[in-house]
């Protein structure tokens, strides 16, 4: 009898189930019944998601944890809508990869409104489609549009669809979608990293009322967007200005840990960006006739060196070439003059509301792109998108290493040029330890020199060569001692206790941050990890996370900072000394205990080493100077000239 009842009871349990999904009451995110609202509290707003799942849900499932928290009990005079696509898989039941899919968010979920069979999200058509449906069947007052999914600058635009070859929206392809749709955004907003630039903005500035994005990597918590829904809900009469403060509030709140360190939220007030396009394109004019003078030019270039980059920017993490504009303005006022100030002006009025984290306290809250990474192809690109004349001759007269199509201008029409060619054909680069211990770079032509940084090889008999550790840039030029000087601190930084490679990638006025190429789960990645010039911890290390960095055909930086924690092993990688080929070997595995990875300096251990000078010169061409062999004994060091 107990077992007929228990049988009776399942069977019963079975039906209710059945029926509560068939009546919309299951928990799941994906409900079936639209639900009433609440009453309307005043003007009306309709914000339209585009996302784009891509690698994002694929490899973490940041999608579905973020329509999970979308859930809100608007009230009518407030719609959001979303369409999702773009992954090849996606950790939400009901979502498919093969179709675009609509849905409205309610406050028990999101109601499925439309479906189509999937489209390239990174196709200008399939934005103007959801953005124009959203508009049609939501008609407001106010309109937020946001595109969210990975970002890659100006020139790798975002929305990477992972259905299509991780194709994306480029700044034409948005700019035409915008432009086709018959209203005006109040809000072009970014939930993607590097989307807060110059050029982005320039591009999108008739068709939408302020441009709200990241500067640097968006945290991968992203946007608060129940925040957002609250806030537009209980005052729906406030600002776009006010909405697009929020937002950054929002991002700066409900980041954590790593994602902290690298908020650097910015709106963007479009309707002045002519003013800031016009006196950024004055600046740059100054900057083209510089170019043609050798001592000008290298003053700039000089100061250049001194630039935050933003994204990635070293040959494992890949290049982002994004320097904050306002910096760039700092570092060149005195050779420009009074450009600077009116570009610093401009910004001012340019940039409404900017949240920044400690690492970014100096930026302005737009970016602009810098090549200091060259690629024949993407400055041909550039030329594209570039909005000044000026700065795009700059370009074209400094990257003289490089191919560009169709280019203007040339170098080799310039006085600069001719003194340059001089110069180089007779210098003669040399690197000794004098007398006083000290290594010294000597150069015929000094002057065409604007940095010098001392390379550390560490000798390794398992590899039968010299593995790279790092550059170290504490040199000046010392004209008694006849060159640029580098006095030997003899400390090596170490990982838990292993000498490891690292690369300095982007440094400003209270940091530099570095990256230690890894391989962690059989995938080439990055640890990146800052060093304090700030008075209370100076030179301390802190390791942000495990970065996979820019991809290097798409342009897409991710957006994910993994930390290290007990179990992990990683394995370093390094160059040896000899091979330009980007091959690079493994080191031994370390692998994380419970005092967790940490970064420290220490004395060199007893052995060989080598070291070497590397100059850059004023149009950005490096050259590594011959070898001298260092050797470590009891703390003693020595370098040997031959």
């Amino acid at each position: 009898m107990a077992i007929k009842n228990k049988k009776r009871l399942a069977w019963l349990f079975a039906a209710v189930m059945l029926l509560l999904s068939l009546c919309g009451c299951s928990d799941s995110l994906i409900v079936q019944e639209e639900v009433k609202r609440r009453a309307s509290t005043g003007e009306s707003w309709t914000v339209m998601i585009y996302m784009c799942g891509s690698t994002l849900e694929e490899d973490y499932g940041r999608a579905s944890e973020v329509l999970n928290s979308m859930s809100y009990d608007l009230p009518e005079n407030i719609n959001v809508v979303i369409e999702t696509g773009g992954s090849r898989k996606w950790n939400t039941e009901d979502i498919y990869s093969d179709y675009l899919q609509d849905f409205e968010v309610q406050k028990n979920g999101i109601r499925l409104i439309n479906q189509q069979p999937s489209e390239n999200m990174g196709s200008s058509e399939t934005l103007y489609g959801f953005l124009d449906w959203g508009m049609k069947n939501y008609p407001a007052e106010n309109y937020i549009g946001v595109i969210w999914d990975h970002g890659g600058g100006p020139l790798g635009g975002s929305a990477y669809d992972a259905n299509n070859e991780f194709d994306s929206l480029s700044l034409d392809e948005m700019k035409t979608a915008l432009g086709r749709l018959e209203n005006r955004l109040d809000i072009i907003g970014f939930d993607a990293s590097l989307m807060s630039n110059l050029e982005t903005a320039s591009a999108l500035s008739l068709y939408a009322d302020y441009l709200v994005a990241s500067e640097d990597i968006m945290p991968m918590s992203g946007w608060d967007y129940r925040g957002l829904f609250e806030y537009i809900s209980n005052d729906p009469s406030v600002s776009a200005e006010q909405v697009g403060a929020a937002i950054c509030e929002g991002v700066k709140n409900s980041s954590s840990g790593t994602e902290s360190s690298f908020v650097s939220m910015a709106v963007t007030d479009l309707s002045n960006i002519t003013t800031l396009s016009l006196a950024f394109d004055g600046m740059a004019d100054i900057m083209v006739n510089a170019a043609d003078d050798i001592d000008s030019l290298r003053n700039i270039s000089y100061a250049m060196n001194e630039l935050e980059y933003l994204g990635g920017n070293s040959q494992w993490e890949g290049y982002s070439n994004l320097i904050d504009i306002g910096e760039l303005t700092n570092v060149v006022t005195e050779q420009v003059g009074s450009p600077a100030a009116n570009i610093a002006s401009a910004i001012g009025n340019v940039v409404v509301y900017k949240c920044m984290s400690d690492y970014h306290s100096m930026s302005s809250g737009l970016s602009v792109y810098y090549p200091h990474h060259r690629n024949t192809e993407e400055l041909s690109r550039y030329r594209n998108i570039c909005m000044s004349e000026n700065y795009m001759e700059f370009i074209e007269k400094t990257c003289i290493d490089t191919e560009i199509e169709g280019r203007l201008s040339h170098f080799e029409d310039g006085a600069a040029w001719e003194a340059y060619s001089a110069m180089t054909a007779e210098n003669v680069m040399s690197a000794v330890s004098d007398m006083a211990g000290e290594y010294v770079l000597k150069s015929t032509h000094p002057e065409i020199i604007t940095r010098a940084g001392v390379n550390f090889y560490m000798y390794s008999a398992e590899q039968q060569g010299y593995l790279y550790l790092f550059r170290d840039y504490n040199t000046k030029y010392d004209a008694a001692a006849g060159g640029y000087v580098y006095e030997l601190s003899g400390r090596l930084p170490m990982l838990n206790s292993t000498p490891v490679a690292m690369y300095l990638v982007s440094q400003n006025t209270c940091f530099d941050i570095y990256s230690i190429p890894v391989v962690y789960e059989g995938e080439l990645t990055n640890i990146r990890v800052s060093r304090s010039k700030q008075a209370e911890d100076y030179g301390d290390y802190r390791i942000l996370g495990l970065w996979k960095g820019v991809d290097p055909y798409s342009g897409m930086a991710d957006r994910k900072y993994t930390e290290l924690k007990n179990g992990d092993v990683i394995i370093p990688i390094y160059e040896v000394y000899g091979k330009n080929d980007g091959t690079y070997v493994e080191g031994s595995k370390i692998r994380i205990g419970f005092g967790g990875a940490k970064v420290t300096e220490k004395l060199l251990d007893d052995g060989d080493y080598i070291v070497s000078y590397t100059a850059e010169d004023l149009y950005g061409i490096t050259y590594e100077c011959d070898t001298n062999n260092l050797t470590s004994t009891k703390g003693q060091i020595r370098i040997m000239n031959y």
